[in-house]
């Protein structure tokens, strides 16, 4: 008896452990006024304060700001309209438009970029910021409270979804293609579905946890062209190494993105792909 009871004890701590570093290991997003800010060279991370810091060039051109640098006093500005934030790196104090002001961390240089606290910044330019934990995410909005444009709810909670996570509030489509013996799952996207760019975002979330990031930047990159029903999508086939699968993105002339993540071990071939040509709607 006392066997299994330490059985199940360990048992659970393995299991919260693992979830714990599931969870641990999503990726930090920014997004701002409904869009993922990407991240080309160098990515955003917590400090040792729990302030998010971000490359700052990159959050604020997404906020329609101007970044000037001085390095004899390393100075960073950020300038909108009539807002001027000065930062000086290592240093917790700053200014807004002359103004002294304190923060509970400080900016820094790391890969040759200059990292500042996302909040202080962007709260300095006007804007709301909130930070959703449970998919790590910071979100700032520039736009007027009630407005329209993509408001989409922000609920803190991801789920699972065929062994995929996505945020709750999804309205994206994953299946699995119990009926294909080459086609693992099957994902869609659709222009008319209401916050399209929200669908693009989460399909990318989707398959950054399930496959790594830069699998899931080559969708994106792939994808993003698509902004209105008509637009032209080509075919692509992206392969995944570490799994031996192919993600294979279907064109696209309507409204509709099909993805299919084909099985393990399967080599695209034209001639074999008859049980997954006829068009599967979104």
């Amino acid at each position: 008896m006392k066997k299994i009871v330490l059985f199940i004890t360990v048992s659970v701590i393995m299991l919260m452990a693992l979830t714990t570093t599931s969870f641990a290991q999503l990726p930090l997003r920014v997004v701002v006024n409904g869009d993922r800010v990407n991240f080309p060279d160098a990515e955003p991370f917590i400090d040792d304060n729990g302030r998010t810091q971000v490359p700052v060039r990159f959050v604020s051109e997404a906020l329609g700001a101007e970044v000037g640098w001085e390095g004899s006093t390393k100075t960073v500005t950020i300038s909108q309209g009539d807002k001027e934030i000065k930062i000086v790196i290592g240093k917790k104090d700053y200014t807004i438009n002359g103004e002294k002001n304190l923060m509970d961390t400080e900016a820094l240089l790391k890969e040759d970029r200059t990292f500042v606290p996302v909040r202080f910044v962007s709260e300095g330019l006007g804007a709301r910021v909130d930070w959703d934990p449970a998919v790590r995410t910071v979100y700032i909005d520039t736009r007027e409270k009630g407005s329209t444009k993509d408001d989409t709810p922000k609920d803190g909670s991801i789920i699972e979804v065929d062994g995929y996570l996505v945020p709750n509030d999804t309205n994206i489509v994953i299946v699995k293609a119990q009926e294909s013996k080459i086609v693992e799952t099957r994902m869609s996207i659709n222009v008319l579905r209401p916050n399209f760019e929200k669908q693009k975002q989460d399909l990318v979330f989707a398959l950054e946890n399930k496959f790594g990031e830069d699998i899931a930047n080559e969708v994106r990159k792939h994808i993003e062209p698509k902004k209105e029903r008509w637009d032209y999508l080509p075919e692509k086939y992206i392969y995944v190494e570490e799994t031996d699968q192919y993600i294979w993105i279907r064109k696209s002339q309507t409204g509709g993105i099909s993805i299919n993540v084909m099985v393990p071990g399967y080599v695209p071939n034209a001639s074999e792909y008859d049980d997954v040509v006829v068009e599967w709607e979104n």
